[in-house]
Order: C-alpha cells, then sequence, then structure tokens
C-alpha cells in the first residue's frame, strides 16, 4: 500500500511540471487486450462474494508532453469492453485516463515504465441486473502500472509495446430493501501497442 501511495503522490506531482519543461507536445492512440482478468463483486453484511473470469479490450487517444529527460505525461479517452465470461454477456466503458511513461536511454529502443489514475463509466452493468438499480450506469476508479519498450520509426514518430496491470474499482452499491452493500473490482492483465507522434 506505501508503495501504490508514493506512486500516486510522484504521478500527482510530475503532472505539476511547468508545460515549459516540455520538449516536444505528443499526440497518438492504443491498442490493448487482455489474457487475463477477473471481475469480483463482495457482499458486505452478507459475507458472500461472486467471481467470473473477463476479456478485455479498449482503444485509446491521448494528448501530452515529452519533457527534456524524454519522460511522457498523457491525457487520453478510452473506450473499453468487457466479455464476462460465465454471465455471457458484454459491458461497455467509457474513461479519462493520466499517464506517466518514464523512458531510459537514448537508444532506438528504449526501456519504459508506466503509472497512472484512470476514471471511467460503465454502461448497464451486469452485477446490477435483477436489482432495484438495473439499467443505471456505474462510476469506478482505476490504478495501473506496467512496463515495456518504445521503438523510435522516426524523429517524430515511435511505437511503444507494454504489459500492463490495471485494477478498477466501481462505486459501493447499497441494494433497496437490504442492509448489504456491493463492492465490485475488475482487475485484468492486458498487452498494449500503440504508436505517438512528437511536433
Amino acid at each position: 500500500m506505501s508503495f501504490a501511495k508514493n506512486a500516486v503522490t510522484a504521478l500527482v506531482f510530475s503532472a505539476m511540471v511547468p508545460a515549459v519543461c516540455a520538449k516536444s507536445l505528443i499526440v497518438g492512440g492504443d491498442f490493448s487486450t487482455s489474457f487475463s482478468g477477473e471481475a469480483e463483486a463482495e457482499f458486505d453484511g452478507a459475507s458472500f462474494s461472486a467471481k467470473e473470469d473477463i476479456d478485455t479490450s479498449s482503444l485509446r487517444v491521448f494528448a501530452g508532453y515529452q519533457t527534456e529527460s524524454n519522460n511522457r505525461f498523457k491525457v487520453s479517452f478510452e473506450s473499453r469492453s468487457f466479455d464476462l465470461s460465465d454471465s455471457n454477456e458484454e459491458e461497455d466503458a467509457t474513461g479519462l485516463r493520466l499517464d506517466a511513461d518514464f523512458v531510459y536511454g537514448e537508444d532506438k529502443i528504449k526501456p519504459f515504465w508506466t503509472i497512472g489514475l484512470g476514471f471511467y463509466n460503465l454502461s448497464d452493468p451486469v452485477v446490477l441486473e435483477g436489482s432495484n438499480l438495473e439499467g443505471e450506469d456505474m462510476s469506478g476508479v482505476s490504478f495501473q502500472i506496467g512496463g515495456g519498450i518504445k521503438a523510435e520509426l522516426s524523429p517524430q514518430a515511435e511505437m511503444s509495446l507494454s504489459l500492463d496491470s490495471q485494477a478498477i474499482s466501481w462505486e459501493d452499491v447499497d441494494l433497496e430493501g437490504t442492509s448489504i452493500t456491493m463492492e465490485t473490482t475488475y482487475s485484468f492483465i492486458s498487452l498494449n501497442a500503440g504508436i505517438q507522434f512528437l511536433f
């Protein structure tokens, strides 16, 4: 937990660096697909939880800046889908993400690690089906961390490939007529591929 707190503090502090420190403005996008994921709903007051496997994929567009030290700070809009294996249903979510990429070296291929926060809206969640809240949306907050490589294609373009771990904690839901509160979390590991342009 202390690592997570320190990482979030570092991200927020870094995001406050003045734009005058920017070397280049950046825009780009990426695609991700998961190879491991789980949805879990815990019911406080009932001592019960439910889990099922999920597959998820996303498309994301971003803009930000690259610093003199070659790090990247990005704001992105993401469209994400979730396939729930046991329920045999699909959900859609949209999100706004804040991410920082810390890049090492000046070679054509450079390692990096990434950390970020996200704010999501989940449309028509499966977990609310059959409840008094069926059809309503759920909001959530995410934490993500990962690492990979960036490959320079030209002085103005580069590709990236990374492995990321992300967890989205959805808002708590009080079930009507009971003393039960439902807490839902989606966690997954994804392979991400993207391209970035510098201006």
